[in-house]
């Protein structure tokens, strides 16, 4: 039965126009981040607007090459808002990047939007990406392994790969344990490491993790928005308009201790955003997508690394086929088939294809 009725937009451009006037009123209405006391951290604020703002002329672009002025504009307005945002960069990249994906860093200069998260609540996504059972330690799932692809995109001197992927054999410390990574369960032979860091201590349970393994959020704000996603589609958009984008890029490899990039191409702009974003909620599926790279990428299998024995950190491994190929029709499938509830209250007729 249907209860309700839409009327469907003659164009995906008038439903950006409908965001982009959403939050331009947000932008206009909220405060500075800064300009919150301590008890309102993680409410909205102007910058979050801005950055999606931002954001929203990105994806607006495939339709309207214009929009692309705009990314650069909002990003900006991020940059000189007032709020001081900035990489987390003392120097160390190894050590920056590492306490940039902690709790250290929830409330700091590079955290634009986030999941307010504590050991009661929040982002279970921490849990989800841990070993299955957590080595007899704790609740992990076991779910979203990275590929051997991803790992291997990592550049030679590239901070982010060790805290971004654990590898068969790297060091890590764990509920106050010093270990070498094997898994027994994982689907690829690795695992993110960007979201351990509140599992490294001591009787963690209880004061940096959640008590409920079923539950397993962290005191760690898993990132919707870093102000490194802000400066790499700054890059983008000047790339795509046809203008410089190496300033906005570089700082982002700058952090990561990586030499500069002169003239960067989007090929270059599309790797540092899957090894910056890697494991991220950073929309990688609609990338691809808007790329028009989707079909090409999902015609590909996944491989990962199957070891002979995965009790031990020191077995050789071959790689294997972990995921098959997949078909990604762009004629009906650059979006998603609208669920049935919705359908059934609203009106709105299904997705063409789906």
């Amino acid at each position: 039965m249907t209860y309700g009725s839409y009327s469907r937009p003659a164009s995906v451009v008038e439903n950006y126009k409908q965001i982009e006037a959403d939050l331009m009123k947000a932008a206009e209405l909220l405060p500075l981040f800064t300009d919150y006391s301590s008890e309102n951290y993680g409410r909205p604020h102007k910058d979050a607007a801005l950055a999606y703002m931002a954001k929203t002329n990105l994806y607006w672009a495939q339709y309207d090459a214009a929009r692309y002025a705009e990314v650069v504009k909002y990003a900006d307005a991020v940059t000189n808002s007032g709020s001081g945002r900035a990489l987390i960069n003392t120097g160390n990249p190894s050590q920056d990047y590492r306490e940039l994906h902690s709790n250290l860093n929830n409330w700091t200069s590079e955290y634009i939007w986030s999941v307010n998260s504590g050991v009661d609540k929040g982002s279970i996504l921490t849990g989800v990406m841990l070993e299955n059972k957590g080595w007899g330690k704790y609740n992990g799932w076991g779910y979203y392994t990275p590929s051997e692809g991803l790992y291997n995109e990592f550049e030679d001197g590239d901070a982010r790969k060790a805290v971004t992927i654990l590898n068969f054999g790297d060091d890590f410390t764990f509920f106050g344990e010093a270990r070498r990574y094997q898994s027994e369960n994982s689907l690829s032979g690795f695992q993110f490491n960007k979201y351990m860091y509140e599992f490294q201590f001591e009787n963690p349970i209880g004061t940096y993790l959640n008590s409920n393994g079923d539950d397993p959020s962290t005191i760690y704000n898993v990132p919707l928005m870093r102000y490194a996603e802000v400066l790499l589609m700054k890059a983008e958009a000047l790339i795509m308009d046809g203008k410089n984008g190496d300033a906005p890029l570089n700082m982002v490899r700058e952090r990561a201790g990586l030499p500069t990039i002169t003239n960067a191409t989007m090929v270059d702009l599309k790797h540092e955003r899957r090894v910056e974003l890697a494991g991220e909620f950073a929309n990688r599926h609609f990338d691809l997508v808007r790329w028009g790279d989707a079909a090409a990428t999902y015609s590909q299998p996944i491989y990962g690394r199957i070891y002979a024995d995965r009790s031990n950190p020191d077995s050789p491994y071959t790689s294997e086929i972990v995921w098959p190929t997949r078909n990604f029709d762009a004629s009906y499938m650059n979006v998603w088939p609208i669920p049935s509830t919705v359908i059934e209250s609203s009106g709105i007729p299904q997705n063409k294809g789906w």
